[in-house]
């Protein structure tokens, strides 16, 4: 995989120049709000189901992840800037509307910023803070490119969102059960994205699963994954964890689910695919709003 200096773009040889409000719409972008405030959302939800309440802890927890999510995604589009030109060539760095040393910056200062305010968690908290930007980095340098290993490592990092909540308010046992879900959705929305971005993804060293087991295989893969998620999320309602408001959220989420398992067959195109990672994003929000609501 090239590294990182090797991608980097003379910011002083752009052709036009550019917007101070055009650069800072692009500085915004690159950090994936809308991820941003779902990563704040659920370590938010982890510790709220242990202690009903939201204290100073688990409100720095939530800005802490926030933080070193929206870092780690400047990250990831500093290392994909190649791949990104074939992919999706309006990303702010491909297109040139964000200079390469602002992203840098934005990457290391956001990083930093929720580090430090993890030291000031629980010493369970600087943990899985420590774990998840080695987890972002071993992702980013090694296994982008390795079939199935970087999809896992990514979903496991969605459910220790939760598990960071949990940890601040020091009741890791309640955050358990939306931790294990969202690792699950997590995998299969990660090799959906692999699926999106064949096109570029064949300049990587190695490979992503489609381009080493082929598009059928992977829509195999996604579709095994969807469809377990489909019959665990019932599972804590027939063991009495959750109520029925929980139940009846799953059940749209379970539609969602199963509309896009049989969509993925139908028109694999990136279009289409981008078109169900969007809805498996709304997907995550009915999950969220499924527990919290049971448990309000």
């Amino acid at each position: 995989m090239s590294s990182l200096n090797s991608m980097t773009l003379d910011a002083g040889k752009v052709s036009t120049p550019r917007r101070l409000t055009d650069v800072l719409f692009a500085a915004l972008e690159i950090t994936r709000p809308h991820n941003c405030t779902l990563v704040f959302g659920s370590v938010l939800l982890g510790g709220w189901l242990g202690v009903h309440s939201l204290p100073p802890p688990l409100l720095l927890a939530a800005l802490s992840a926030g933080l070193v999510a929206a870092g780690g995604y400047a990250f990831n589009d500093l290392w994909d800037i190649a791949t990104d030109r074939l992919n999706k060539p309006g990303r702010p760095l491909p297109s040139e509307r964000l200079p390469i040393w602002l992203a840098r910056t934005i990457a290391f200062g956001l990083t930093g910023l929720g580090i430090g305010l993890a030291l000031i968690l629980p010493a369970t908290c600087r943990g899985i803070v420590l774990a998840a930007v080695l987890g972002l980095l071993l992702y980013n340098r090694c296994l982008k490119g390795v079939p199935l290993a970087g999809n896992l490592l990514i979903g496991g990092l969605g459910g220790l969102t939760f598990l960071y909540g949990g940890a601040a308010v020091q009741s890791l046992i309640a955050s358990a059960v939306p931790a294990a879900f969202a690792s699950l959705y997590h995998t299969g929305r990660e090799i959906l994205k692999d699926l999106e971005d064949v096109k570029g993804d064949h300049l990587r060293s190695g490979g992503t699963l489609p381009l080493k087991w082929g598009v059928k295989r992977s829509q195999i893969l996604i579709t095994f994954n969807y469809l377990l998620v489909l019959l665990a999320t019932p599972l804590p309602f027939l063991f009495g964890l959750y109520g029925l408001r929980y139940l009846a959220g799953v059940l749209l989420l379970d539609a969602f689910l199963a509309y896009i398992g049989v969509a993925l067959w139908r028109d694999p195109s990136p279009g289409a695919l981008s078109r169900l990672n969007r809805l498996l994003k709304v997907g995550m929000v009915i999950g969220l709003g499924a527990i919290f609501v049971d448990n309000f």
